[in-house]
Order: structure tokens, then sequence, then C-alpha cells
């Protein structure tokens, strides 16, 4: 194997907690890798461009309720950024209940991406090692290294590398799927699979006419097929009328199969009472499956040196979400710079 395919850290998922990571080795002058099967990087931290517009479908917005994260976020709005959105949402017991429409305002800033979700973390990536389009198939532990294989593009041959220490940021699944010929310490493995994700069902609708949201474009719902309705254009991102209907989770998972039209056309008519009378000029679909998390482990990260140090970092632990994501990230990557 070429020296130059090894490295001292390798990295899989471009996620949150793979980018914060790789910014940190950076900084640190390690010699690192991140890969990454998308087209982009970002996961759920997603903006796609519809019909003109933009819409933000993976995570709608992010708060920072540590220090460590006020830090960040503070930086990311000095460099304009981000921006927040709004200090609360108006909240609805179900859709058709829209009597029980209600801002609901607690203080706490909703942050998003100045053009998007995914403009943040591409900028958050910039410069850094990353490989998209590779997706790890085959992890092995020999020789004292740790060997990942990847296919790059979709009938590519597969590539190597080789790494001392390895950082898992895709959802846990995935992550134990890739090491189910590896002898990782049992105690460790039953404590991921223990956690879980909820998936959702997303679909973007482009409009020809502003939508009866009110200010400022979002509804978080509480029962029913829908759990969020984000108006694109009022939260900043898009020209025109882009609206991203997040299914309710158990919505989601129940329906998760369904022909894409019958998912679409479902989630359309529910929440009609809220997209105004312009007609509709594109509509998308967007399948998450491991949306958010169900079960979450309880510690920031976790990590074994047995066989050979390896970390896993995400959104399923500890506190979910983007801060979440972020913070286990950083938690793991300075465990990693130890061993």
């Amino acid at each position: 194997m070429e020296k130059m395919n090894h490295y001292s850290v390798i990295i899989v998922g471009a996620g949150l907690a793979g980018i914060i990571a790789a910014k940190k080795f950076s900084e640190e002058n390690v010699n690192y890798l991140v890969l990454d099967k998308g087209r982009s990087v970002g996961g759920r931290m997603a903006t796609r461009r519809v019909n003109g517009g933009r819409s933000d479908h993976g995570a709608q917005f992010f708060t920072a309720r540590s220090e460590q994260m006020k830090e960040l976020v503070n930086g990311w709005v000095s460099d304009r950024l981000v921006h927040t959105w709004t200090n609360g949402f108006h909240q609805m017991n179900n859709i058709t209940d829209l009597d029980s429409l209600l801002l609901h305002n607690d203080g706490y800033p909703r942050y998003a991406g100045k053009n998007g979700m995914n403009a943040l973390i591409k900028e958050l990536a910039r410069d850094l090692n990353i490989k998209i389009e590779h997706k790890v198939e085959k992890i092995e532990w020999i020789g004292g290294k740790w060997s990942v294989s990847a296919r790059v593009g979709k009938d590519a041959e597969m590539v190597s590398f080789t790494t001392d220490r390895l950082l898992l940021t895709s959802p846990t699944p995935q992550s134990l799927e890739l090491l189910a010929q590896v002898d990782i310490e049992e105690k460790l493995r039953d404590e991921l699979k223990m956690t879980s994700y909820y998936p959702c069902l997303c679909v973007i609708v482009a409009l020809s006419a502003q939508t009866n949201i009110p200010k400022p474009g979002g509804i978080q719902i509480k029962e029913g097929s829908i759990s969020f309705l984000g108006d694109n254009q009022q939260k900043g991102i898009s020209d025109t009328t882009v609206v991203t209907i997040h299914g309710n989770e158990y919505w989601s998972r129940e329906h998760y199969n369904e022909d894409d039209q019958i998912i679409m056309d479902k989630l359309i008519d529910a929440a009609k009472p809220l997209l105004g009378e312009g007609q509709i000029l594109d509509k998308q679909l967007k399948r998450w499956r491991y949306s958010k998390p169900e079960v979450l482990h309880p510690d920031e990260f976790v990590a074994t040196t047995m066989p050979g140090p390896i970390a896993f970092a995400g959104d399923i632990f500890k506190r979910g979400a983007v801060e979440g994501a972020i913070l286990s990230g950083l938690a793991a990557s300075e465990w990693v710079l130890k061993n």
C-alpha cells in the first residue's frame, strides 16, 4: 500500500461531528482524512435549491445552551455565517386545530445559516482534507492498523486507506455494520446497539404565492402527520416561496416505505390550511432514515483502544441535535489526540 494512503486519523462521516473534529485535527497539524459517501458535506445540515429558491430540508435551526457552543456561535455570527431566525416558534396542537396556533417565545435564539444550513457547514469545511463520494464499505484491524475500504462513486473500484486511529460519526447502526467483523469490546457494542433514531419524511414545496404561515415562518405541531412547517422565504434563505414540511416521527416511521407520490400528497394535503392559495410549482421528497435521536447514549462520545484506538461521535450522544453533534465531535477529537 502506498505511503500516501496512510493517515494518523481517519474520520468516517462529514456531518457536523466529523467536520468539527477535522477542524480540531487541522489546528493541531494532525495528518487526517475525512471520508463521506455524499456528494457534499453536511449530512442533515442540508439545503436544496427548488424552483429558484432554497429549502433547508434537514436540520431547521439550532440553539446554543452551553458556554462552549455559545462561544462558537458568537464567532459564526461575527463572521456573518449565521443569524438569529427567531426566539420562538408558533405552536399548535394539530394541523387541523388552527385555533390552537400560538407564538411561544422562550427567549432562546434559534440560529440558522445565512444562506441555508448547508452553507454554514461548507464554510466550516473549507480547506479541510475531505473526500466526498467515498462510501466506506469495510473496516478491518490488520497488522496493528485500521484498514478502511471505500467505493468511489456508484460503480467505481474500491480504494483503501490505513490509519492509526479511527473516528466514526455516521449513525450508530451504520457504524456497527461496518465493524461487524471487528472484535471490539462487547460492552461498547451493546451500548451502541441500545441507541436508536426516528425517521423523517420531508416534503419540499415551491409555491407561486406567499403562505399563511405567520411570522417568523416556523410552526411546531404536537400531534398528527406533520411535526414542523418552515417558510424558507420568511427564514431569510430563499428569494421565492418554498416550504419545508417535516412529517411527524411516528407517522414517518409508519409510512416510510410508501410510494413517493402518495407520501407527498398526504403531507401537502395535511398542510394545505397553512400553505395559502399559491399554485404548487414543484415538490420533492427527502427520506431521512436517521433523522433525530430516539434513544440517546448518556455520554458525550464513546471510545476504546481495543483492538485499536476508535471513537464514536454524533448527535446520538448525550444532548442530541446540532449542539450535541458539535460538542460530541469536539470531545471525541480530544480523546483521539491523546490516544
